[in-house]
């Protein structure tokens, strides 16, 4: 009779340190180190334009943060899931912020921005994130998640993105996220 081994879990805290075996980009989903593909160029772009959008809000107001490149917040307790939005952004409204160091953040961001990942979604949700946003470049519109009890809705090229709870204050056009 065989016998499956259990994989050796890990802690969110552990996976700052050891990102496991190989080389490439690692995530942590229940304790488990999984392996993640690197971006395709049209995603690093679809990512660029938003992060930007925030970045210039950002220095012009001085609501907020603005953070991406998949930066690591753990999304799940012991055993620990680490994942990172493309694009997040942290206001000033809402405390506790999370704390830019080289330290995993266990504060979600006020708001997560994935480009075409759905799965994400409600991770970031549970995780604390007042709203996701999922930027369709292949539609050239944009994806609003609250919670499980608001269906999503949809900001399309001609829209406007403005007096969002999450975001007081800020405005942008839908087609300024895209070329």
């Amino acid at each position: 009779m065989s016998t499956a081994s259990k994989p050796n879990l890990m802690t969110a805290e552990e996976s700052m340190t050891d990102p496991g075996p190989g080389q490439g980009r690692h995530g942590l989903v229940r304790g488990e180190v999984v392996e993640l593909s690197q971006p395709r160029p049209d995603h690093g772009f679809a990512c660029s334009r938003p992060s930007g959008v925030f970045s210039l809000d950002e220095r012009e107001t001085g609501f907020g943060d603005s953070l991406s490149n998949d930066s690591s917040l753990r999304t799940r307790p012991d055993p620990g899931t680490v994942r990172g939005p493309d694009v997040g952004f942290d206001s000033e409204a809402r405390p506790p912020r999370s704390e830019i160091s080289p330290r995993l953040s266990t504060v979600a961001p006020d708001v997560a921005i994935e480009v075409a990942l759905l799965k994400k979604v409600g991770e970031d949700l549970a995780a604390g994130s007042l709203a996701f946003r999922l930027i369709d470049s292949g539609t050239r519109s944009v994806v609003v998640f609250r919670d499980s009890q608001t269906p999503p809705f949809v900001d399309q090229h001609g829209d406007a993105i403005e007096d969002q709870p999450e975001l007081s204050g800020f405005r942008c056009l839908v087609s300024g996220l895209f070329p």
